[in-house]
């Protein structure tokens, strides 16, 4: 088996997409084929100078930087979950297919989306998984629920033989680890942060074992990683990861930072911080627009009439991270919607100003507001504050109000992951409500 990486968008999204070629047949297929203007000159070499068959194209996920060339690219099947772009097949998890003399398996790992598939293959030569944007060196992307990555992480990808190397969809280790070390202090996290910091690129540098070592979200049961999060079980320590990977402040490097013009004599005696149309149009700072500006720079990539550039859809969620505004699944929605209404796959400049100031304005709203939209959101659940607390009887009705059919057992669920496994019977309080909502990315 003969693995060739190809980056993509280097410098914003840093995206990664993967010729596997069998040593014997030539039979090959293209991993997130993304970008065809990178991927396409060497599909056509190698196709021409007859070192590859290539039979299919084979998607992780369906976000737009990894599905969003298949169509563009060459006429081929399309292996991947059922809403990648043009997708002919969707294996059964645990379903095999062949790649010439390479095994390859899916592994559903729903999380970063319902329709993630981590790929692994074996043939004589070893072994290799192609997960994507659901585990990367030392971190992952984080969009579903904690049971659903810790399952995907600690009991899916956990169970593949540890000798296993690990090719993620992103190289974004240099900015795990930043974090990861934040949590935990270890020889494993140390060396995979020298390793980060001397080279360029780093996927299929680690297997599954080095990732039960270093990356801290394969560490759930690790007492040092349970003293940082201050919580024992395991789904309970990975949304308190999530909690504190979202609001960590540091920031990669600016990968674009233009020398500033050199100020004119009169400068001392015009108004500082003087605000541009866009900030007055949005209602910021001079500051909280630069703000802003850095993080659209950390991902965007040139597009002819946009000064600022564009940022892919798949980015608008780790720009606003990177900013400390992280939005619920809910927000991305609906900020989706708004920046990218014709589904051509990238954001401009001014529209994702229009959601960070929304983002930014609901977190420097008043104590005394906030407290307020807590108690009408708690009581719409109480029964106009008729009840206490959020009971089962509680989750019960609602559930029968907005017709739709909820199994008991994931409202019995629901309510010990609210109040923190005190039991069914103690209900939810209006305070752990609040804890909720705000794990949830609804108030910081």
């Amino acid at each position: 088996m003969h693995i060739q990486s190809i980056p993509m968008w280097t410098g914003s999204s840093d995206n990664y997409a993967y010729l596997v070629v069998d040593d014997k047949s030539r039979d090959a297929v293209i991993i997130d084929p993304a970008h065809p203007e990178e991927v396409a000159p060497v599909l056509e070499r190698q196709i021409n100078e007859g070192k590859i068959n290539l039979t299919a194209i084979v998607n992780t996920h369906h976000h737009w930087d990894h599905a969003g060339g298949n169509k563009k690219l060459v006429s081929k099947p399309v292996i991947g979950g059922k809403d990648c772009e043009g997708v002919t097949k969707t294996p059964k998890n645990g379903e095999s297919f062949k790649i010439g003399d390479i095994s390859v398996k899916a592994l559903y790992t729903p999380c970063h989306t319902q329709d993630s598939i981590c790929w692994f293959m074996e043939d004589s030569t070893g072994r290799v998984v192609f997960t994507g944007d659901t585990l990367f060196h030392g971190g992952i992307f984080f969009e579903g629920t904690a049971e659903e990555m810790n399952t995907a992480l600690n009991k899916t990808l956990a169970a593949i033989p540890d000798d296993t190397k690990v090719f993620p969809g992103h190289e974004y280790t240099k900015a795990n680890v930043k974090f990861a070390i934040s949590a935990l202090q270890s020889e494993p996290v140390k060396k995979l942060q020298a390793f980060a910091e001397n080279n360029k690129e780093t996927q299929g540098k680690f297997t599954i074992g080095d990732e039960k070592q270093h990356n801290v979200f394969m560490r759930v049961d690790d007492p040092l990683v349970q003293k940082a999060t201050g919580k024992t079980d395991p789904v309970e320590v990975m949304s308190k990861l999530r909690e504190m990977k979202n609001s960590f402040k540091s920031k990669p490097a600016k990968r674009r930072a233009p020398a500033p013009a050199p100020a004119p004599a009169v400068a001392s005696i015009t108004p500082k911080n003087r605000l541009s149309k866009l900030a007055k149009e949005h209602n910021i700072t001079s500051g909280e627009e630069q703000e802003i500006r850095e993080a659209f720079a950390l991902f965007a990539h040139e597009k002819k009439g946009e000064k600022e550039g564009v940022i892919s859809i798949g980015d608008v969620r780790r720009a606003m991270i990177a900013l400390g505004i992280p939005p619920s699944p809910e927000e991305l929605s609906e900020f989706i919607s708004i920046l990218d209404p014709d589904n051509e796959g990238f954001a401009i400049f001014s529209s994702f100003v229009a959601i960070c100031s929304l983002k930014l304005h609901n977190r420097t709203r008043t104590l005394e507001s906030h407290n307020q939209e807590v108690d009408e959101a708690f009581r719409l659940f109480t029964s106009g504050g008729g009840e206490e607390k959020i009971t089962l009887a509680t989750l019960k009705r609602v559930a029968r109000s907005l017709k739709e059919d909820v199994d008991e057992e994931l409202l019995r669920d629901m309510i010990l992951e609210a109040n923190g496994g005190a039991g069914v019977g103690s209900g939810v309080e209006k305070d752990e409500f609040e804890n909720v909502l705000r794990r949830a990315g609804v108030w910081r």
